[in-house]
């Protein structure tokens, strides 16, 4: 018998998908995360070609991104899927529309607050309403049961203001929202501020104010800084950059993330502040730090051949579930090096967006667990003209 419950989160959904085989048929039942879903069931000839089309169907949709719906480690903690990435370009022209499976609604002080979303607070260049909204929100009974937060614009018609204010209205309420386990501050399109234009700031006063806090994702890399500092329950943090300073990666280093599950690092380019090398992040390949880490991002990178020739040989690389170099610049040079991937315990690896050639890519594909090599159907693959996804 084969019973599998999968799971897929993304920016604009959550979904569920479950398989029961049980002699010649199997039950499959789909849906949104938070409804019944749909059922269909099929019968086969024998209970081996039943099993041979369920374990297809499973092997389809972890190669689509879904992963096991594992019962959370711990009361009140966030199964790992929920720390889903944002792996198209189109995502950054669109707000996110789920956040750690919660539907986002964008708050309304004339409308009764609830519980079951995520609300987003964004200013709109003619109403600088963030503050007033969040500050609203806050003094609701609805607050105290929130465990997820979306901060979009901040900045009004001032691209350069920084997120301080209204973070620091969060830090002074930390006490009306006890629950919170998941913020995202950064949910700007490129239509509002491109993302190297972003003002950023510390994040480590958050961090310390939320000592619960499980999840946090950033967005913008001017002025991003995040102090080293201890949090016990941080299980995944994701810092979108169109150019990353290495001292950020230098901080995330020798910060004390002992939960530490999902490291998600957009590294850039030069041409909008990148300084990181590989040589800046050998403490992290060394696999002495962050012991329960699963998943790996070093994304959207100038030097994603370099870093996959190097991580292939990393202590790190023989415990990782899922390891993740996409919308960078990598081509075949890398494409060989991940070749020696074979014999590690990878689940996936995610190449999304890259300049292999198909040969390569073929070869890539054979590897014995889901690789996703899909490129955006508008990307023109120019070996000698290479640019990572997300530059400005």
């Amino acid at each position: 018998m084969i019973e599998r419950k999968l799971i897929y989160m993304d920016a604009k959904s959550s979904k569920f998908w479950n398989i029961r085989q049980d002699g010649e048929a199997f039950t499959v039942t789909y849906g949104r995360i938070g409804t019944s879903g749909q059922e269909t069931v099929k019968t086969f000839a024998s209970e081996a070609l039943a099993v041979k089309e369920a374990e297809k169907l499973i092997k389809e949709k972890l190669g689509k991104g879904y992963v096991e719906a594992s019962a959370p480690p711990a009361e009140g903690a966030l199964p790992l899927a929920a720390f889903a990435n944002i792996n198209q370009r189109d995502d950054l022209f669109r707000n996110a529309g789920t956040f750690v499976g919660m539907r986002v609604v964008d708050y309304a002080m004339d409308k009764p607050a609830r519980s079951d979303v995520a609300y987003r607070f964004r200013s709109d260049w003619d109403d600088d309403q963030i503050v007033p909204a969040l500050e609203h929100f806050l003094a609701t009974p609805a607050a105290l049961e929130a465990t997820a937060i979306v901060i979009g614009a901040w900045f009004g018609d001032e691209s350069s203001n920084t997120p301080d204010e209204v973070l620091d209205v969060l830090i002074q309420n930390r006490a009306r929202v006890p629950k919170l386990t998941a913020l995202f501050v950064g949910d700007v399109t490129s239509e509002e501020n491109e993302m190297s234009w972003i003002t950023q700031t510390d994040m480590a006063p958050l961090l310390t104010a939320f000592p619960d806090l499980q999840l946090l994702r950033t967005r913008g890399g001017t002025d991003l800084k995040l102090t080293p500092l201890k949090h016990t329950n941080l299980r995944a943090l994701a810092m979108e950059t169109g150019g990353m300073d290495a001292s950020v990666v230098r901080s995330v280093c020798s910060s004390d993330f002992e939960r530490l599950e999902h490291l998600e690092l957009w590294l850039g380019t030069d041409e909008y502040g990148a300084t990181v090398r590989v040589e800046d992040l050998q403490p992290l390949l060394s696999g002495k730090l962050f012991p329960n880490l699963k998943y790996l991002g070093l994304r959207n990178s100038q030097i994603a051949d370099q870093i996959a020739v190097v991580v292939v040989n990393s202590p790190l690389v023989q415990r990782l579930e899922t390891l993740d170099l996409s919308l960078g610049t990598l081509s075949d040079e890398g494409g060989e090096a991940l070749l020696h991937l074979k014999d590690s315990q990878l689940k996936k690896l995610n190449l999304h967006y890259h300049y292999m050639s198909p040969e390569m890519v073929k070869r890539l594909r054979a590897l014995p667990f889901p690789v996703d090599a899909t490129t955006p159907p508008d990307m023109e693959v120019d070996e000698e003209d290479r640019f990572v996804a997300v530059g400005e």
